[in-house]
C-alpha cells in the first residue's frame, strides 16, 4: 500500500477553510430559499444580528466561548 500525500499547508490553512465555510453557506443558503426566504436577507441580518452593536458583540462571545472550551476539551481527550 501507498501512503496517501498530504496538502500543501497553504491549501490546509488557506483554501479549504474558505472552501468549506462557503459551502456551508450554499447549503444554508439553499434551506432558507426553500423556505420562501431571500437567503442574502438572511445573512445581512444574521451578521448584523450578530456584530451589528456592542450587546450583539458580547452575545456572540458570551456563547461562543462554551463551543470553545468545548472543543479545546475535546481535543485534550
Amino acid at each position: 500500500m501507498t501512503t496517501p500525500e498530504r496538502l500543501p499547508r497553504w491549501f490546509d490553512l488557506g483554501v479549504l477553510p474558505v472552501f468549506n465555510l462557503a459551502l456551508a453557506l450554499l447549503a444554508c443558503g439553499v434551506v432558507v430559499l426553500v423556505i420562501g426566504m431571500d437567503p442574502g436577507e438572511v445573512l445581512a441580518l444574521l451578521i448584523k444580528g450578530a456584530f451589528g452593536s456592542r450587546i450583539g458583540v458580547s452575545y456572540t462571545l458570551y456563547y461562543a466561548t462554551t463551543f470553545v472550551f468545548t472543543g479545546l476539551a475535546v481535543a485534550v481527550a
